[in-house]
């Protein structure tokens, strides 16, 4: 099992979302022969999702992982959300966030990873005030949304000018 998908499932879990989860463990539980103990203990949790997520979370300590992978593959699943009507702008922007802080503190994690996921509800809490423009928090969005790119305050604000 990669603690890449580990991570990954481990954060959506957290967020409240069991897209793919179960196929995902099926895949491990009908291939791995002998199960890896992961997998086992995994299968043991039924529909406890705390435990699911904890023992996720130990098995992601044990080693690193490329968390750069995990961050576009989130990435992707929101994009998707979004493009499939399931989530909107607002929904996605602070869904990002919880994720970042699932993270960790802005601190703590690698702001070029986690940085434009922590900080983008924070630019659409701005256009909603209208301190920018939705202009301004739309490119930034899509921006990151569909490509990857990492956000750029000094952009945003000078695309806000």
């Amino acid at each position: 099992m990669k603690r890449e998908d580990a991570f990954y499932y481990k954060n959506l879990l957290m967020l409240g979302f069991s897209d793919g989860y179960d196929e995902w463990l099926n895949s491990y539980l009908e291939l791995e022969n002998p199960l890896s103990d992961i997998v086992l203990e995994l299968s043991c949790c039924g529909s406890d999702v705390n435990k699911t997520i904890s023992i996720l979370h130990n098995y992601c300590d044990e080693q690193s992982f490329d968390e750069a992978v995990v961050c576009d593959k989130l990435r992707l699943f929101f994009k998707k959300a979004y493009y499939s009507n399931r989530m909107n702008k607002e929904e996605i922007s602070f869904n990002m966030y919880r994720l970042a802080l699932n993270i960790g503190d802005p601190v703590d994690f690698d702001i070029r990873l986690w940085g434009s996921m922590y900080y983008l509800d924070d630019y659409h809490s701005l256009a909603k005030l209208g301190v920018i423009s939705w202009e301004s928090f739309d490119f930034a969005f899509f921006s990151y949304l569909d490509n990857g790119t990492p956000l750029d305050p000094n952009l945003i604000w000078n695309k806000n000018a």
